[in-house]
């Protein structure tokens, strides 16, 4: 069983398919996480800024230049914040390695996301969350 931890993590999700997000969002409250959807650059780049997040999944079905976009900014103004990227395949788009602390094969279970989240949020490189303001 997944292991939350004591503060429950907020995490920042960005895709495309709005049925994805919103599924994919809700599988990981229940997992016990807080989760903030977003569906398009701007949104996600506003919430990563202006609410406390402890980490981002970004959803790699959008166009690979926009994601990379949002995770620069993401980086540059939250640079504490981990941020993964859910892949279609085994082959990484060019600069992922910089641009994400953890990958994740969109095709493999749930299970693997929320090991990737337990990582990098156990690794320390988040701060904990506070209230979201």
């Amino acid at each position: 069983m997944l292991q939350c931890h004591k503060k429950r993590s907020t995490i920042l999700h960005f895709g495309a398919d709005r049925i994805v997000l919103i599924l994919r969002g809700w599988n990981l409250n229940e997992m016990g996480y807080r989760v903030l959807n977003a569906s398009n650059a701007i949104e996600v780049i506003k919430l990563a800024t202006r609410k406390r997040v402890d980490a981002v999944v970004l959803d790699l079905d959008r166009d690979h230049a926009e994601v990379a976009l949002v995770a620069t900014e993401i980086k540059r103004c939250r640079p504490q914040v981990p941020t993964i990227l859910l892949t279609e395949g085994t082959v990484l788009p060019d600069r992922a390695h910089e641009l994400a602390d953890a990958h994740v094969p969109k095709r493999d279970d749930l299970g693997m996301l929320a090991a990737a989240l337990e990582n990098v949020l156990a690794a320390g490189v988040a701060e904990p969350s506070k209230a979201a303001s």
